[in-house]
C-alpha cells in the first residue's frame, strides 16, 4: 500500500470543520486556518496569505451555495505544504469563474488551486462543488 499523503509531504491528521454556507461563519473558518498555520511554523506573511485564500474560497462557494447547505473545510498540514479542501453544494451548475479577480487572487496566493463540480445530486438537491488549494511553506 502506498501512502500518497506521505509522498506529497502531508503527514498530519487532517482537521475538518463543517459550517453553514453563510458569511456569518467566515470568521470561524478563517480563525481555524490561521491557528493551524501559526502552530505549524508558517511565516506571518504566509499566514496572512493563507487566511485570505481560505476566505476567498469560502466566499466563492457561499455565493453559489444551495439554501440551507454547509461547507466542509479540510486542512492538512505537512512538513512543507498545506492542503486546503473546501466542499460545498452549489444551487446551480457551473464552476467558479476562473477569470474573476477573486480567482486571480487565489492563484497569486497559492501554489495550485483547482475547482471541480459533480453532476446534480438529487439526494442533496444541488451540485457538489469542491475548491482545493496547496501552499508550500517557505517558498519565495
Amino acid at each position: 500500500m502506498i501512502n500518497i499523503s506521505a509522498e506529497q509531504g502531508l503527514y498530519s491528521t487532517p482537521v475538518e470543520i463543517r459550517v453553514a454556507a453563510s458569511v456569518t461563519q467566515l470568521p470561524i473558518v478563517r480563525g481555524l486556518a490561521e491557528t493551524l498555520v501559526l502552530l505549524s511554523d508558517f511565516t506571518l506573511d504566509e499566514v496572512a496569505d493563507i487566511r485570505l485564500a481560505v476566505d476567498e474560497v469560502c466566499s466563492t462557494l457561499i455565493a453559489v451555495a444551495a439554501p440551507e447547505s454547509s461547507l466542509n473545510c479540510r486542512f492538512t498540514v505537512g512538513d512543507t505544504v498545506l492542503l486546503v479542501r473546501v466542499d460545498g453544494l452549489a444551487e446551480k451548475p457551473g464552476l467558479p469563474d476562473q477569470r474573476s479577480f477573486g480567482w486571480h487572487v487565489l492563484r497569486t496566493l497559492t501554489d495550485s488551486v483547482e475547482a471541480t463540480q459533480d453532476s446534480f445530486d438529487a439526494t442533496v438537491s444541488g451540485y457538489p462543488t469542491t475548491v482545493e488549494f496547496r501552499r508550500v511553506r517557505g517558498k519565495a
